[in-house]
C-alpha cells in the first residue's frame, strides 16, 4: 500500500532509474504467448522496445540490467494486483502493488511520479477503527485497499478483579448489591479509559497518515463512546457505522466498507465543487486563471476533474506554464516547448505546496462550468477543509 511517507521517499531516489507502471489486471495470457506468460508481460516488453533507443549510449548497459531484472522478477511473481509500479535502478528496487488500475508506461531517467501523484490526488486516506468488547484495530484505507495499523486490547485490570473476588469473573453470576455496583462501576471507568486510548491512536494515525474521514465500525454504545473521547474538532470527520463485524475477515471488512467510502466520497466532492461554483469570491475557476495563481504561490487548495486534459506551453528556463502560443517566454525570454497541462500540473501544485482534490461522476461534470478547474486563496481557506491540505501533492 501507498503510505504517507512512501511519496517523498520516491522523489528523493538516485537516478537513473527505470520506472515501470503497468496494468497487472490480467489473469490469462494474450493470444498465441505461451499459457505461463502474463499479457502485461508482453506489453512491458513492447514497451521497452519502444524506448530503448532513447535511452543514451553510457546507460544502455544499466538500462538493459534494470530491464532484466524487471523482467525475471515478474516473470517469477505474477501480480495479483490490479495495478502494479516498480521503480528499479542499481541499489534501488521499489515495488508497489496497487488496488487500482494503472495505465502502462516505461521511463528512464529521474523517477517518474506524475501518475502516482494524480491517484494519491483522486484516492483520499481513510481510517477504519473496528471497536469490540475484546478490543480494537485500526485500519488504513487508501487506493481500495485496507492496511492493518495498529492493535489494541481491552484489559479489566487484573488486581481489581482479584479484589472483587469470584463475582468479577466471567461467566458467574453477579448478586446484587455493593460489590455488583463497585464492579460495574469499576468496568464501566475501565472502558471509558479504554475509549480515550483508541481515541488517542486514533488522532495519532490520523495526522500521520493524513486521515481524510473516519469510520468507527462496532457497538453503539463503544463507537459512540469513542468519538466522545475525540476533540469536537476531529469529531464532525467521523462516519458510525453501528454494527459489530468483529467476527468478518479483513477482506469481508473491506468489502462492507467499500460503498460506505464511495458514498461519502460523492458527498465530499459534490460539496467541493457546490462549494467553488456558488462562491463569489475567495476562489478562482478556469485553467489559465487557476495556473496563474497557482504559479504566483496564491492557492492552497485546487479541485480538477478526474481526466483533466489541455495542452499548453513551459519555459525551459524559468519553468513558467501557461497555454499562450509565444515560441518565447515573456518573464525570462527563455524557450518554451509544448506541454500537457495533465503532466505539468501535479509537479506545480507540489512546488507551491498546493492540495490537489480529485471529483469525478455528476461533480466533474458540473465542474466543467469551470474548465474542469479552480482553487481557494490561501488567506480564505475554509477550516472544514484544511485536513485535506495536509495531504496535497
Amino acid at each position: 500500500m501507498l503510505r504517507a511517507n512512501t511519496l517523498q521517499s520516491l522523489f528523493d531516489l538516485p537516478g537513473p532509474v527505470l520506472t515501470v507502471y503497468l496494468n497487472t489486471n490480467e489473469a490469462g495470457a494474450s493470444q498465441g504467448v505461451p499459457a505461463f506468460m502474463p499479457a502485461y508481460l508482453t506489453r512491458l516488453e513492447n514497451h521497452i522496445h519502444a524506448i530503448a533507443s532513447t535511452v543514451p549510449s553510457e546507460d544502455q548497459q544499466s538500462f538493459r540490467t534494470q530491464v532484466e531484472r524487471v523482467q525475471s522478477y515478474l516473470l517469477d511473481h505474477p501480480m495479483p494486483y490490479r495495478g502494479t509500479v516498480i521503480f528499479a535502478g542499481p541499489g534501488v528496487w521499489e515495488l508497489l502493488p496497487l488496488q487500482v488500475e494503472t495505465e502502462d508506461e516505461i521511463q528512464w531517467g529521474t523517477p517518474a511520479l506524475v501518475q502516482l501523484l494524480w491517484l494519491v490526488a483522486e484516492h483520499r486516506p481513510y481510517g477504519v477503527a473496528l471497536i469490540g468488547r475484546k478490543g480494537a484495530q485500526i485500519f488504513l484505507w487508501r487506493i481500495g485497499e485496507l492496511l492493518h495499523l495498529e492493535a489494541k486490547e481491552f484489559e479489566l485490570g487484573e488486581s481489581k478483579q482479584k479484589e472483587m473476588g469470584p463475582m468479577a469473573r466471567p461467566g458467574v453470576r453477579m448478586s446484587h448489591g455493593i460489590n455488583r455496583d463497585v464492579f460495574e462501576h469499576h468496568v464501566s471507568a475501565q472502558y471509558k479509559r479504554f475509549y480515550g486510548e483508541i481515541a488517542e491512536r486514533i488522532e495519532h494515525w490520523r495526522t500521520a497518515e493524513h486521515m481524510e474521514l473516519l469510520f468507527l465500525v462496532g457497538l453503539s454504545d463503544m463507537v459512540r463512546g469513542v468519538r466522545d473521547e475525540l476533540p469536537t474538532v476531529l469529531q464532525k470527520d467521523v462516519v458510525l457505522v453501528e454494527e459489530d463485524l468483529g467476527w468478518m475477515s479483513r477482506s469481508e471488512i473491506q468489502k462492507r466498507i467499500a460503498p460506505m467510502v464511495a458514498s461519502r466520497e460523492q458527498e465530499r466532492e459534490s460539496k467541493l465543487v457546490n462549494e467553488l461554483l456558488s462562491s463569489d469570491r475567495a476562489v478562482t475557476q478556469g485553467i489559465d486563471e487557476t495556473l496563474a495563481q497557482l504559479q504566483q504561490g496564491r492557492l492552497r487548495r485546487i479541485v480538477v476533474s478526474k481526466g483533466f486534459s489541455a495542452d499548453g506551453r513551459q519555459c525551459l528556463k524559468c519553468g513558467q506554464v501557461n497555454r499562450t502560443a509565444d515560441p518565447v517566454c515573456p518573464a525570462c525570454n527563455g524557450e518554451r516547448k509544448a506541454a500537457g497541462l495533465r503532466a505539468i500540473l501535479p509537479i506545480l501544485a507540489r512546488r507551491h505546496h498546493v492540495a490537489v482534490e480529485i471529483v469525478s461522476g455528476e461533480a466533474a461534470r458540473r465542474l466543467q462550468q469551470a474548465e474542469g478547474i479552480g482553487g481557494w486563496f490561501r488567506e480564505f481557506e475554509k477550516k472544514e477543509y484544511s485536513s485535506a491540505a495536509s495531504s496535497g501533492i
